[in-house]
Order: structure tokens, then sequence, then C-alpha cells
């Protein structure tokens, strides 16, 4: 497995955490924090200097279903 695929893997598995974790949370800086445990999976990727922001965005995304 390339490094690549490695960060790719990675960064796939911080977003399913983050779909798992994000209806426990009635706020979305509850979810930053409990994700902020999981930002390691993120390095490399280019993804970690948007963290907030793709939170954010899931977080949008998650709770317009429900309104």
């Amino acid at each position: 497995m390339g490094m690549y695929s490695l960060i790719e893997d990675n960064v796939n598995k911080f977003y399913d955490i983050a779909n798992a974790t994000i209806g426990e949370c009635e706020h979305i800086s509850e979810f930053v924090a409990k994700m902020q445990h999981h930002a390691g999976l993120l390095t490399g990727s280019g993804e970690l200097e948007h963290f907030e922001d793709a939170l954010s965005e899931c977080w949008n995304e998650y709770w317009s279903n429900y309104q």
C-alpha cells in the first residue's frame, strides 16, 4: 500500500467516525471537540487545514435532513 492510499484510508476512517459521532452531539462545538481526538487521521491529507470547516459542512448536511 502506498503512502497516498494510507492517507486516503485514514481520511475515510475520520469521516466514518464523524458520521457515527455526529448524531450523539447537541451542538457543533461538542461535535468538533469529540472529533478533535481523531484529527491525527487527517495528517498528510491537507484536510487538517480545514478541520472545522469540514466538520461544519458535515454538521449542516446531517442536520438538514431533520429540518
